[in-house]
């Protein structure tokens, strides 16, 4: 039997807040743009000067993650998607049935014109290569948008194609991001390269195996770092249908094992039982930024109980920061800028221990946050 709170401390070990794990191996989702992947890399103690300070693109549900450079041709081949019938109707709507077993041939023919476009080494924003792109695709792939009132690509598919087009995003602000081409090394690369997922295969290397060799390693970093899991909460990571999320996780299955948690049952990978058996202890105390791994990548009525206290850190818009207290999310925090000074104002869900605000951990957080968005001074405050 093993207990909550072993869970809760293996997942802070895994997710690189005690011992040697690394966020960096699920990717790092960044939302808003350019405001909580660095963030969580920064709390974790990744410097600006590291050599792979990992790049933005969009991988997981289409999403902006930041990787590490070496994952993307993981990512390229995992997450092509032959049948779009197996995507989630919340993650892309009727279109993905629509275009059913097509889906992986027009995903590689958005791409195949978007490397085209980007050839050329300028980057763009989204709106730019968008415009650009949906005039030379199937109509049937760029709809009509009554909100933009044109036909343009749909999100989705653009989403993916611009992972296998190998491009990357590069954020100038909160309001602004650009694509660029990963890199110009291509000069002739791309000669010969045919078949499914040839052009980011051109610039980044795939691995030996195939789709399968990589989703089956896609699904064993999950496990990892969210376990114990079920296939259900694989679905939800990757938007995919029950069915397909089963068949992706057979496909790691020979490498699981099952545990119980207070009477739940869910798997592991065999390699962590040790670690999940007798996990570090976590951090007396911590603060995290909004959307943070722990919280994005975990089973919310298990990691926080509270049906209240989950409200308010899963809020309907713009999550908050979290107060980790021994591993339990134990309040969350919101900013406020003036004048240079950045104010924490922290809603606690419960007693935090005496003289917390002085925690030398909670005030070496909090000068990280402050940096990251270039404050003069921190101030740290609890709500009323």
């Amino acid at each position: 039997m093993i207990t909550r709170a072993q869970v809760l401390a293996y997942r802070a070990a895994a997710g690189g807040l005690s011992g040697s794990g690394s966020v960096l191996l699920t990717g790092v989702q960044d939302h808003p743009v350019g405001a909580t992947a660095r963030l969580a890399l920064a709390l974790r103690g990744a410097s600006a000067a590291a050599s792979d300070r990992g790049v933005l693109v969009h991988s997981v549900r289409a999403a902006m993650h930041v990787h590490r450079s070496d994952d993307l041709g993981l990512l390229a081949a995992a997450l092509r998607v032959d049948d779009g019938a197996e995507l989630a109707k919340q993650a892309i709507g009727p279109f993905g049935a629509d275009l059913g077993t097509g889906f992986g041939a027009a995903v590689d023919d958005v791409a195949a014109v978007v490397r085209d476009i980007m050839a050329d080494g300028v980057a763009r924003t989204k709106g730019e290569l968008s415009g650009a792109v949906s005039p030379r695709v199937d109509r049937r792939l760029a709809p009509w948008c009554q909100g933009c009132g044109v036909h343009h690509v749909q999100d989705a598919l653009f989403r993916y194609a611009t992972l296998q087009a190998a491009l990357v995003i590069e954020v100038e602000s909160s309001k602004v991001f650009r694509f660029r081409l990963l890199s110009a090394e291509v000069d002739g690369a791309t000669a010969g390269a045919s078949g499914p997922g040839a052009a980011a295969s051109a610039v980044w290397a795939a691995p030996g195996g195939g789709t399968d060799a990589a989703r089956a390693e896609l699904v064993r970093r999950f496990v990892h770092a969210a376990g114990p899991v079920r296939p259900a909460q694989l679905a939800a990571w990757l938007s995919l249908t029950p069915a397909a999320a089963k068949r992706w996780w057979s496909l790691a299955e020979p490498d699981l094992t099952d545990v119980e948690v207070d009477g739940r049952r869910g798997w592991v990978l065999a390699a962590d039982l040790p670690l999940l058996q007798a996990p570090p202890k976590p951090g007396e105390l911590r603060l995290l930024g909004p959307y943070d791994p722990l919280t994005e990548l975990a089973d919310r009525d298990f990691l926080l109980p509270d049906a209240a206290a989950r409200r308010q850190v899963w809020a309907a818009a713009a999550n908050p920061g979290i107060v980790l207290c021994d591993g339990e999310i134990a309040g969350t925090w919101r900013r406020r800028t003036s004048r240079g000074r950045l104010t924490l104002t922290v809603s606690p869900f419960g007693a935090l221990p005496p003289a917390w605000a002085g925690h030398p951990a909670v005030v070496a957080d909090a000068e990280v946050i402050g940096r990251f968005f270039d404050a003069e001074e921190v101030r740290i405050n609890t709500a009323n």
